[in-house]
């Protein structure tokens, strides 16, 4: 099997004795003798390089790679995957809070109902998967009612950023065929509207209960039996994968969160984009940048 290991990192930490270093780093712990720089491009925002090199072991490869945990403490993201045809992807799927977007929206919600320190709370509590994420949705869901959903969606929508360089990379794949998708455990009212800004594929999100006759909040979301969690997210990267006729291997997932881990584990690969702690452990492997386009290195563009 051949790999590519992918640095990112700030042009000021990526000096030649890092990279140094780090090709040491790669022939000690992985065990392989020919190392070589394949690329350099340091005319984006930030440095990159790959190294390609051999190795016997899959999954030992995987779990070594934390050994360089020490990198990401100096703004250096170490990558490392298969390097086969399956690196670049054909399906793209993106969390929104956090990852598409700045905000989580939620906490916009609750900031705007006066709310929001109870709510940032059980978001915490969620994203660090210490608490189930339906319980957790469930009852910031039950903080924001009565709230009126047109003047809530008015204000919301104005506040929302979208995370540096998320448009050129979707513009980029775009250009390249990739089908691009948005799979939050926010709300589809929001959803919406990030997937026709970026020109997106698809989005599924869940959906806030609205009385029809106040025009207010229940507290509840429709279809609460089918909420947008983990295992929904795996679930619905399945089923796009068939509907467009994808292999599996092609499909990519990132996030920042515990409910976006199954469909990490699920995709051919996964990005823990500027993620929780916990979550950055346990991901296919991390990416702490100040630019989604970044991304374009890892899928070897």
């Amino acid at each position: 099997m051949k790999y590519v290991a992918t640095v990112i990192a700030k042009g000021d930490t990526l000096n030649q004795q890092v990279i140094s270093q780090i090709q040491t780093d790669l022939t000690k712990h992985f065990e392989i003798k020919d190392v070589s720089i394949k690329s350099i491009d340091n005319k984006a925002s930030d440095i990159f390089f790959s190294i390609e090199y051999s190795s016997v072991n899959v999954k030992d490869t995987f779990q070594k790679a934390h050994i360089f945990d020490q990198y990401n403490n100096q703004d250096i993201n170490l990558i490392i995957q298969p390097d086969n045809e399956h690196r670049f992807k054909k399906l793209v799927v993106f969390d929104m809070d956090s990852t598409l977007i700045y905000q989580e929206v939620i906490e916009l919600i609750a900031s705007y109902a006066g709310v929001e320190p109870q709510v940032k709370a059980i978001t915490d509590l969620a994203m660090n998967n210490e608490i189930d994420f339906k319980e957790s949705l469930s009852k910031r869901v039950g903080l924001l009612k009565g709230l009126k959903i047109d003047t809530l969606y008015a204000v919301i929508k104005k506040q929302l950023k979208i995370t540096n360089g998320v448009a050129e990379l979707s513009q980029l794949l775009r250009e390249k065929n990739v089908k691009l998708a948005v799979v939050s455990g926010g709300f589809i009212q929001f959803a919406e509207y990030v997937k026709n800004e970026l020109k997106f594929d698809f989005a599924l999100a869940n959906e806030l209960e609205m009385d029809g006759k106040t025009g207010e909040l229940t507290g509840n979301l429709i279809n609460k039996d089918s909420i947008v969690d983990g295992e929904c997210k795996a679930k619905t990267i399945k089923q796009l994968c068939d509907e467009y006729k994808i292999d599996i291997q092609d499909s990519l997932m990132i996030g920042d969160g515990g409910n976006d881990l199954l469909g990490m584990k699920t995709a051919g690969f996964g990005i823990a984009w500027n993620a929780k702690p916990t979550v950055q452990i346990q991901a296919p492997s991390r990416l702490n940048s100040s630019s989604m386009y970044d991304v374009r290195y890892i899928l070897g563009l």
